[in-house]
């Protein structure tokens, strides 16, 4: 795995993770929008490591 596959796998976790929150006090929608824009840009990263853009 590389270091993007890397980065990838732990934005999903933590999208994943404040999913979870949602309906308790602990949610936040803004880092839940910081960490689906993490995940996208490491998508991006893994998808111009594999070469396919």
């Amino acid at each position: 795995m590389t270091d993007s596959h890397s980065k990838l796998a732990q934005a999903k976790r933590a999208v994943v993770a404040e999913l979870a929150k949602q309906g308790t006090p602990e949610y936040d929608p803004r880092a839940l929008e910081r960490l689906l824009e993490a995940e996208r840009r490491a998508a991006e990263e893994v998808a111009a490591a594999e070469g396919r853009k």
